[in-house]
């Protein structure tokens, strides 16, 4: 029998170390990876077609993409293997805080384009929560219309710690057009 949490579900599948582990977004079982920069292995990069860092690296501009080997790799991300170039889409955000400017036109109009073409992505923050919980339920709110709450879902599915602020949580609430519930209020 499995052990369930205080609201009947099951326990989050993953815990730390945080990898490069799938989650399913829709129909993008294989495809969706997410990870933290403080677990992530230079071959955990090599799971995915282009790396989405949502990290604050400084050099990178939100919502660009970029080619990048070991000779130009930016402080913040995990360590590049050398010789061999990266595809980065830049999707920074501050950790404990929102979502940047322009942040639901990003999801939708060039991840779900990569995973619509077919490329695998890799998400990741520092640890693996806030901002990573942040993109998949975003994904979630965009890919999964029916699902009535992308926080609860990627927290059944990912990691019971996903998402960690109320500013996050509106974000992920707006972009189904809807006010943040209050069962969310009591995020920072």
């Amino acid at each position: 029998m499995t052990k369930s949490n205080r609201r009947g579900l099951p326990p989050a599948p993953f815990s730390p170390p945080y990898r490069g582990h799938r989650v399913r977004v829709a129909n993008y079982l294989d495809q969706v990876r997410v990870g933290g920069t403080m677990y992530l292995q230079t071959d955990d990069l090599d799971k995915a077609d282009v790396l989405v860092p949502l990290t604050g690296c400084p050099e990178l501009t939100f919502g660009r993409r970029y080619r990048l080997d070991s000779s130009s790799q930016p402080a913040g991300l995990p360590p590049f293997k050398e010789g061999r170039q990266y595809d980065i889409l830049c999707g920074k955000m501050h950790d404990l805080g929102g979502v940047p400017d322009g942040w639901e036109p990003f999801l939708r109009e060039q991840v779900v384009s990569l995973l619509i073409e077919g490329h695998s992505i890799l998400a990741f923050c520092f640890a693996g929560q806030g901002r990573t919980g942040t993109f998949l339920a975003s994904l979630v709110a965009i890919l999964e219309p029916d699902v009535p709450d992308p926080i609860e879902a990627i927290r059944h599915r990912y990691s019971g710690h996903a998402v960690e602020t109320r500013a996050q949580a509106q974000a992920i609430f707006a972009i189904k057009g809807m006010g943040l519930p209050k069962r969310w209020q009591h995020l920072l």
